[in-house]
């Protein structure tokens, strides 16, 4: 065949992959249509530090840190430091952001996110979500999950009426990457909503909800899931211990056991959270 030849098919096939690449970006992606009581979340949001088990006052910036997960998970992030209180919010605009395709803009009041998140509506309130919502727009997260690759922040952008407090929020249309069959979970919001301010109780929650049958880990490594700073393993299993009681209390486990370097637990007889491992 002539290059001339060569270079005419080549053409032709280059023109037809921008056209199915087209075809693919007109196309709508949505969020699964989880139930009003859950919250759906990638399982490489809980299963890593992205969101660690710390305070707000113990944020540090993080450039491009590989942070800890678990096996068959990347994470990279960079940015000021996310927390379970940052889940919290991401979660409530990802189920509001699930009726619309995603690309699409989601509308809110500051006033009705907090309700749902069972937080006050005073002025440092709506001040605290603001800072939240730009934390989440202005970090940048590189997440590899199951041979699939999302880079971006966690908020695409938004817009806010000052007078008002009304948004409109778009979340990025890749995220619909880190939503594929066995990889997100979806959580049970009144449980963790009773866990409202207690962060490592949340974060094993989490953690926990994305195994149907919870195997035993060790205690270092958990601690590293959770992005724990109690670097002293003796104030860790302390806090741990009172962090798996919180979910015994709940009914999310119904025991737990702590030997030497092991952590167990054992979760509650309950319907299975979709797409769990």
């Amino acid at each position: 065949m002539s290059e001339n030849g060569d270079k005419a098919i080549v053409g032709t096939i280059e023109r037809i992959m921008e056209k199915a690449r087209q075809r693919e970006a007109a196309m709508p992606i949505q969020l699964p249509l989880w139930p009003e009581p859950k919250r759906g979340t990638p399982n490489s949001f809980i299963r890593s530090a992205l969101f660690a088990a710390i305070q707000s006052k113990d944020r540090v910036f993080l450039k491009e840190a590989t942070l800890a997960s678990q096996r068959g998970i990347s994470v990279k992030f960079t940015g000021e430091q996310l927390n379970q209180e940052d889940l919290s919010v991401w979660e409530t605009l990802a189920h509001l952001a699930r009726q619309h395709p995603l690309g699409c803009m989601c509308e809110f009041t500051a006033h009705g996110l907090l309700k749902s998140l069972g937080q006050h509506t005073g002025l440092s309130q709506h001040k605290q979500l603001h800072s939240t919502i730009i934390r989440l727009t202005a970090c940048a997260v590189e997440i590899t999950h199951e041979g699939k690759t999302y880079f971006g922040p966690l908020v695409k952008s938004g817009l806010k009426d000052e007078l008002t407090s009304h948004y409109r929020i778009e979340l990025n249309r890749e995220l619909i990457r880190l939503f594929g069959d066995n990889q997100w979970t979806a959580l049970d919001w009144q449980q963790r909503q009773q866990l409202r301010g207690k962060l490592l109780a949340q974060a094993l929650h989490a953690f926990y909800s994305s195994h149907r049958q919870p195997f035993p880990i060790r205690l270092d490594t958990l601690r590293g899931y959770v992005g724990s700073r109690n670097i002293q393993r003796a104030g860790f299993k302390v806090k741990l211990r009172t962090a798996l009681e919180e979910l015994v209390s709940i009914g999310f486990l119904t025991g737990y056991d702590i030997t030497g370097d092991a952590v167990t637990v054992v979760r509650a007889i309950a319907v299975l959270p979709q797409n769990s491992e």
